[in-house]
């Protein structure tokens, strides 16, 4: 009598995942988890379930990786930025920094690791190059944010001012969400609940609230 084996959906997914890729979730994972100065090649590759030579095959040393893991993850953010902007021209100030926020917050939730790496590797020391390898990976997407959100929102708002008030909502968002376990904690919450983040947006929303009301709508 013939049997016929089903192989699990799963295990014949992750057979057929390229090994390049299996390593890059690996390195995202470890790049959450540790500060870039103690990551190592073999933590991503006891990870990964590869071999540590198979690493340096696919990217010749850690800062390759490092970078690699960086342009992935902001290039998440920049395919899905233009969508928290829609629509908001065409709503007052409270309303539009209201929506922006859940659309931004929202797609953070479910992609904190960006977060999670700048919040890990700030405390590092000061080195050769920078604190870690390509940090104007991450300058570059920050300028981005910020020319995308004086042209978008219906103020009328000076360079200086875009800056410092997105340097404002950057902070506030790296630190609850790139450490919201440690946050939600203190607050009795559990981190990925609708509750934590209703509370993220009302944290965020009572600091800068007062300061957009002095900017200017344009005509």
């Amino acid at each position: 009598m013939k049997t016929t084996t089903e192989r699990s959906p799963s295990k014949s997914k992750a057979a057929k995942e390229p090994k390049k890729e299996i390593i890059l979730k690996a390195a995202k994972k470890v790049f959450c988890h540790y500060p870039y100065s103690t990551a190592s090649m073999r933590m991503i590759a006891k990870e990964a379930r590869v071999d540590h030579p198979l690493i340096i095959y696919y990217f010749s040393s850690k800062a390759a990786l490092f970078e690699t893991v960086l342009k992935d993850l902001i290039g998440q953010h920049r395919q899905a930025m233009p969508g928290w902007f829609i629509g908001l021209r065409e709503m007052g100030l409270a309303d539009a920094v209201s929506t922006y926020l859940d659309r931004a917050l929202s797609f953070h939730f479910e992609h904190p690791e960006i977060f999670r790496i700048i919040l890990l590797n700030l405390t590092q020391s000061v080195k050769k190059g920078g604190m870690v390898p390509h940090p104007q990976v991450i300058q570059d997407t920050f300028n981005m944010w910020a020319n995308g959100f004086s042209r978008r929102l219906p103020f009328n708002i000076k360079p200086e001012q875009t800056l410092s008030f997105l340097r404002c909502i950057s902070l506030l968002m790296l630190n609850l969400i790139g450490a919201r376990e440690y946050h939600a904690e203190i607050q009795g919450m559990d981190p990925k609940s609708d509750a934590y983040l209703r509370w993220v947006k009302e944290q965020i929303m009572f600091i800068i609230l007062p300061v957009l009301n002095t900017f200017e709508l344009k005509e």
